[in-house]
């Protein structure tokens, strides 16, 4: 009796593993073994953050999540780096654009249109009038997302898987 099913992996097996290597089973068709397909990461993923404990939490995150982010240390090694590429995604934390501006995000936008990028806030700062005006500067300027402390994994990876090029 000929198999139906080839492939002797349970199903919480192949979830995990497909989550670690980030794409669907493939077969080829000259090889009777089924493999995960690795898709390129296309997109740079930019981190410019001013708390050190966010930019660890992101840098560990998308690491283990197979992505290879790129630690800027400062606004003109960010916008070097976005003039750099086709596209990116740039993840910046508030206290970052308090220290620079919301002209930061302007500048981004010019540099490179297809960006998207992600402002990370403190749920405290909400209760500052100042920051409220900050942040509705932000999303003004046409920013692709605002999150909110605490931040959750599947919040910040949905939005970085989800994002494909245009």
């Amino acid at each position: 009796m000929f198999d139906l099913f080839p492939l002797r992996v349970s199903w919480a097996e192949f979830s995990a593993n497909r989550q670690k290597a980030g794409g669907p089973l493939v077969t080829d068709p000259g090889d009777s073994r089924r493999k995960l397909a690795v898709k390129p990461n296309l997109t740079s993923i930019l981190l410019l953050m001013r708390n050190s404990e966010t930019r660890d939490y992101l840098s560990n995150l998308l690491t283990e999540n197979l992505y290879s982010p790129i630690l800027v240390k400062d606004q003109k090694e960010l916008l070097h780096s976005v003039q750099q590429r086709e596209s990116a995604i740039i993840l910046i934390d508030c206290r970052a654009v308090t220290a620079y501006g919301a002209r930061i995000l302007s500048k981004i936008k010019v540099a490179c249109q297809s960006c998207r990028v992600i402002i990370f806030c403190e749920k405290a700062h909400l209760s500052d009038k100042s920051h409220r005006e900050l942040i509705k500067d932000i999303l003004d300027i046409g920013v692709y997302a605002c999150i909110l402390t605490p931040y959750q994994d599947w919040e910040i990876l949905s939005m970085i898987s989800c994002y494909a090029p245009r």
